[in-house]
């Protein structure tokens, strides 16, 4: 079966199926344990009730004005905005044109699950007495969470792959999972997302990461 992956790329898929099969082990019974949590007991837990009481004693003018930058520059549109500039650059660079296929399958086919877990699941929104936002759509899995860890975990797999083996490949994970980490933050904060929302699309893009590196590192060019 044919591939777009150019040859250092097939190489490096294939060095993280041991990886991407830990990811797939961890991810999966996170994301079914939190669905069983929020089925069976709903915003009622303790974990969702000490992480928003935690977030609005924390709450300040300066910072609340920083998540909000952050959580808009991380919504499904801007990812999507991403996504659809990252295709246009790797299209007119042919050297880079082979990621065009992770990409598309990551990202956009993450957010396409991630909208599908949440008509499944219609969890309503929290509700809170000095909401900082209002949204109407459901809330399990956070898109903001899984989106986020698609877009960062695709380019952690791009600079990985052209990084040589340094100290800078633990900076860039370094990063990604900071800017994951806040990002799912900012919408417990902002009263949008019970803490067992961000948790579970963290969980989610986890498990789509991990298959997607699989089905990738398995398609080979014959010969290969």
């Amino acid at each position: 079966m044919s591939s777009p992956l150019s040859a250092p790329s097939r190489a490096f898929f294939r060095q993280l199926r041991p990886a991407s099969a830990w990811l797939l082990c961890l991810g999966l019974p996170c994301f079914l344990a939190l669905a069983f949590l929020v089925t069976t007991q709903g915003h009622a837990n303790g974990l969702d009730a000490l992480a928003a009481e935690w977030s609005i004693r924390m709450r300040s003018q300066g910072l609340t004005r920083v998540l909000l930058v952050i959580t808009h520059l991380h919504s499904v549109m801007a990812i999507t905005a991403y996504a659809v500039g990252l295709s246009v650059f790797l299209i007119v660079v042919p050297r880079h044109r082979h990621w065009l296929l992770p990409l598309w399958l990551i990202v956009p086919g993450g957010a396409l699950l991630n909208a599908v877990m949440k008509q499944a699941f219609a969890r309503p929104r929290p509700v809170v007495d000095e909401p900082l936002l209002t949204l109407a759509t459901f809330s399990f899995p956070s898109g903001h969470a899984s989106g986020t860890t698609l877009l960062y975990g695709f380019l952690a797999l791009v600079a990985l792959v052209h990084l040589p083996r340094s100290p800078w490949r633990w900076v860039v994970g370094t990063m990604a999972l900071l800017a994951i980490a806040l990002v799912s933050w900012s919408r417990v904060y902002l009263g949008v997302h019970f803490f067992t929302d961000v948790l579970a699309g963290v969980a989610e893009a986890w498990v789509w990461l991990a298959l997607c590196v699989i089905l990738l590192s398995a398609r080979t060019r014959p010969g290969d």
